[in-house]
């Protein structure tokens, strides 16, 4: 991650060091790591009901490669095979962004760096009814190199994956460098959209418009498809347990002016940030206006898998973070979790005719098979049981 130039910036300000260890005697009863929040797990009841009418694979933040990401995508072509023979019409995979760490597609790729995105986009080689998405993240802009850098890599990544599988439905969106919103509809009832977060943090010039603009077309896309269930997906989530949350505790991941910095939002990429939270909200005042209540805003970011629920004027009924698709990192409890863990995975979504079901796919973050480890229903309105918190798994277990 590209946070330590960006640290020394902010360390380079005696007034804000100053401010900070102003506050530290209250975190005198923090320890020096954080816990990881536990949950027993709550996997899916038998289900009898016929096949669903789509499902939707979130899989996030998978561009290294490791043996959990081997394990995930292994398990994910077995998921989409389960799914076309059990009759499903419609399926799509949504890759939430960093999809190849650490600073993007190069202009001269090696064979390592292609295996990185060849690797996710092959998991859909054998299932022809499948179609997948992939995002922009903050890693594929070239990860804080230049706009210049970071559109052209962006371009290349798009290009090549488009490439992998011809004649299959594997589209990079947006497309074109601009924060969109691109739309996808599934079936009659389902609209997916897709919108680039890094460009609206790195405010690059005008070619796409202005982010005003964007806020207008999203507010706009959002009240024409008001009557469909509506599934937003971005690189960055909204609010997160994660690091990327603000939640690291003293000396946990490097030195004491690294948790400083994390916690006062030195880096852009962190929720802290004045420049993603006005983000957070704009995205937030876009959809209040906009009268339609999305059930999800689905994101990567942080390396975990977390199941949280939102209230207020502008919320989505639930953030998902699905960034668990190769790194492994820490989930601390926030307002509204209902499950989370440091396993490498993926969620499931399954569109049905009364309900959409969520399932989260977990292992161990040293070994194990990937298994449900999480499943409820989601609804805006709270209907059909809605997702409550998992039960507290008891301490050392």
């Amino acid at each position: 991650m590209q946070i330590l130039p960006e640290i020394l910036v902010w360390a380079s300000s005696g007034r804000r060091i100053a401010a900070a260890i102003g506050g530290l005697a209250a975190l005198g009863t923090l320890g020096c790591t954080s816990a990881q929040v536990r949950y027993e797990s709550v996997p899916p009841a038998p289900s009898t009901s016929p096949a669903a009418e789509a499902v939707l694979f979130l899989v996030g933040d998978a561009g290294e490669v490791t043996l959990g990401r081997d394990d995930v995508l292994a398990h994910l072509d077995e998921s989409i095979g389960l799914a076309e023979r059990a009759g499903t019409a419609a399926i799509h995979v949504a890759f939430l962004g960093d999809n190849i760490y650490d600073a993007g597609l190069p202009t001269r790729p090696s064979e390592e760096d292609l295996e990185k995105l060849s690797g996710q986009i092959l998991a859909l080689r054998d299932h022809a009814a499948a179609r997948a998405v992939f995002l922009p993240g903050n890693h594929d802009w070239a990860n804080g190199e230049s706009i210049r850098d970071g559109r052209a890599a962006i371009a290349r990544q798009s290009e090549w994956i488009e490439s992998v599988l011809p004649g299959r439905d594997v589209r990079f969106l947006p497309d074109d460098g601009c924060p969109g919103p691109a739309g996808i509809d599934v079936g009659d009832s389902v609209r997916l959209f897709f919108i680039d977060t890094e460009w609206l943090l790195r405010r690059p010039e005008q070619r796409c418009g202005t982010a005003l603009e964007f806020y207008g077309r999203l507010t706009d896309e959002l009240r024409a498809n008001g009557d469909k269930r509506v599934v937003i997906m971005a690189h960055h989530p909204l609010v997160s347990g994660g690091p990327h949350g603000g939640n690291v505790a003293l000396l946990e991941r490097g030195p004491f002016v690294y948790f400083l910095a994390r916690k006062s939002g030195a880096s852009v990429q962190d929720i802290s940030s004045r420049r993603y939270s006005t983000v957070v909200r704009r995205l937030q005042e876009a959809i209040a206006a906009s009268g339609t209540r999305p059930l999800a805003f689905a994101a990567g970011h942080d390396h975990s898998l977390q199941v949280i629920g939102m209230s207020g004027a502008g919320s989505p009924a639930y953030q998902l973070v699905s960034g668990a698709g190769s790194k492994s990192e820490r989930t601390m409890w926030i307002d509204g979790m209902r499950y989370a863990t440091d396993g490498y995975g993926y969620m499931r979504l399954d569109f049905r005719p009364d309900r959409v079901d969520l399932t989260v796919y977990a292992r161990g973050v040293e070994h194990g098979p990937v298994r449900p480890v999480y499943a409820c229903s989601l609804s805006t309105d709270g209907t059909n049981g809605g997702c409550p918190e998992a039960p507290r798994a008891a301490p050392g277990s």
